[in-house]
């Protein structure tokens, strides 16, 4: 069974580019224009891993992912956190409970990298935190 992803990004273009991408990748790609609906969507389709935006209307990415690490059954699921912010708004990411962090433009091919380094670590670890969170 292909891993589940979930994007969350308030921008059309970048949602459908990515998800077409990551079919390519052989992904079962959801997606969600923002943090509330992102939280439905996880709720429905428990995803390995969920790729978010920060800045979103409504529920905006940081908020998210702390309602995320703390609902029974998604706490541990392999977050991604993508900002045109800059490090700090990725750090704040990080400190609300993303497991990696990076700032836009990100490169299609290191994007892959980070994700199958991240899906890899939630199948081998099982349950919590890996610790390798970090900022690109």
């Amino acid at each position: 069974m292909p891993n589940k992803i979930l994007i969350v990004d308030d921008s059309d273009d970048t949602r459908e580019m990515m998800a077409k991408l990551l079919e390519l990748e052989a992904f079962t790609v959801f997606t969600a224009e923002d943090g509330n609906i992102g939280l439905k969507v996880a709720a429905e389709q428990h995803p390995n891993l969920i790729i978010t935006d920060i800045n979103m209307p409504n529920m905006n990415g940081i908020e998210m992912i702390r309602q995320l690490r703390s609902r029974p059954g998604l706490e541990r699921v392999r977050i991604m956190a993508i900002t045109a912010y800059g490090n700090g708004v990725a750090k704040e990411a990080l400190e609300a409970g993303a497991d990696r962090a990076a700032t836009k433009p990100i490169q299609f091919s290191a994007l892959i990298v980070e994700i199958r380094e991240l899906l890899s670590q939630s199948k081998s670890l099982g349950s919590g935190k890996s610790g390798n969170n970090h900022a690109a």
